[in-house]
């Protein structure tokens, strides 16, 4: 692999130097660099660390009319690999990865398929840009797996993709095909079906899935259905109404495999400065039992309450508010939780405030947060302070009344990069 990255580097800058009409470099480093020292009822803690997550860099040259760019990455502990390399014109390009998905792999895939086969492996992939046509092949990093080869092709109605396998330079005995319709706007018609073994005893699985989004005015409808052998067999309408600080959704599916229904609405009235007030009602019927279950849920917060150097946030609504993410935004003061039905205890009310002061370099931030959750009694009461020093550290303190006393202060430095 060295030695490949070495000649790849040598070519690009023996084509620049002699025929180069524009290159562009492209550094980077990600990471975080982090540390503290903290004082706490259990003692005196000190820490420091450095991160790296990815350092390398990509260059780009042109050159008599193709366009040459590669990717270097540079992070240990695998030494220096090339994660890309791409040679291309107007009309066509071929590209090497060294880990790439034929799937979506949280973005990072070529995303041809949805449904099956995101194995990543050694990939290379020549795109015929006036076509519309792609192949690829693929060394899977999966010990045991079968080498890959799949076709992509993407018209302005029309896409499919087809995968297939060699083992031991021979045919596999599996394909996979994926392909999209949109015949008219509004309508979509997507589906995909995995063979195995076929030289053997076949297995099939399939997927269609059918939706179809019309818009009238301010009301939006999204009937969709699904049929699949193991991946479910529904369908359902979404719908959607908007008007000033209004918003109504719903939706209502039958689960065909499970024979049961289940439907939910939820109107919101919001406005940014002022609030968000909203409930959920959810309905479910098990025809095979039969058995019916409601559920309801509520949700009042504040929506950007400032005034001059005071911000508060106020939320009272169904759920613990222990729940909180802020990360994912999901949980209590995110969601409409349920249920308040089976037991009206399950509510929470959380406050956050703070006041952020200017006084020259001087810039505290006081602030104080609590909550407390009907069904348990748990409650929670927090007030701290904290100002950055030098512009590089910042100075915390922080006391915790509720549920139990508790505190800690201390110099924190996190940046990331």
């Amino acid at each position: 692999m060295k030695k490949l990255v070495g000649i790849l580097v040598v070519l690009l800058a023996i084509s620049v130097a002699f025929s180069v009409t524009a290159v562009t470099l492209n550094p980077y480093l990600e990471g975080n660099l982090w540390g503290k020292v903290e004082l706490d009822k259990t003692g005196l803690t000190t820490d420091l660390g450095f991160d790296v997550y990815s350092i390398g860099f990509g260059a780009a040259a042109d050159v008599d009319g193709l366009t040459f760019s590669l990717a270097i990455n540079l992070c240990p502990p695998a030494g220096v690999t090339l994660d890309s390399f791409t040679v291309e014109n107007e009309k066509a390009s071929a590209s090497w990865y060294a880990a790439k998905s034929f799937g979506y792999d949280d973005g990072y895939g070529l995303s041809w398929f949805s449904y099956y086969g995101t194995t990543k492996g050694t990939t290379f992939v020549l795109n015929l840009k006036e076509l519309g046509l792609q192949a690829a092949t693929q060394e899977p990093d999966l010990l045991g797996a079968s080498d890959r080869i799949a076709l992509r092709g993407a018209w302005d109605i029309f896409s499919f993709s087809a995968q297939t396998g060699l083992k031991d330079l021979k045919w596999s005995g599996d394909v996979i095909l994926e392909a999209s319709l949109t015949p008219f706007k509004g309508l979509t018609v997507t589906g995909g079906v995995d063979a195995s073994d076929l030289t053997g005893t076949p297995v099939f699985n399939y997927v269609v899935d059918v939706g179809y989004v019309l818009e009238v005015g301010l009301l939006t409808l999204n009937p969709y259905a699904r049929y699949s052998d193991a991946l479910g067999q529904w369908v359902g309408l979404n719908v959607g109404y908007g008007i000033g600080v209004l918003t109504i959704d719903a939706n209502v599916q039958y689960d065909i495999a499970a024979n049961a229904l289940g439907a939910w609405i939820q109107p919101v009235i919001s406005k940014d400065g002022i609030g968000y007030a909203g409930v959920k009602f959810v309905y479910n019927y098990d025809f095979v039992t039969p058995a019916q279950t409601m559920e309801l849920g509520f949700l009042v917060k504040s929506l950007g309450w400032t005034a001059g150097p005071v911000s508060l946030d106020v939320f009272v609504g169904s759920g613990d508010f222990r729940t909180r993410d802020d990360v994912y935004l999901v949980g209590f003061g995110y969601e409409i939780l349920t249920d308040v039905l089976a037991d009206w205890t399950n509510i929470s009310a959380y406050a956050e405030g703070a006041l952020s002061l200017e006084m020259g370099s001087f810039k505290p931030t006081i602030g104080a947060s609590g909550g407390y959750y009907i069904k348990d009694s748990a409650s929670a009461l927090n007030v701290n302070v904290s100002f950055p020093v030098l512009d590089l550290v910042t100075f915390s303190a922080s006391v915790d009344i509720l549920p139990a006393v508790d505190w800690s202060l201390g110099l924190y430095f996190d940046k990331y990069f």
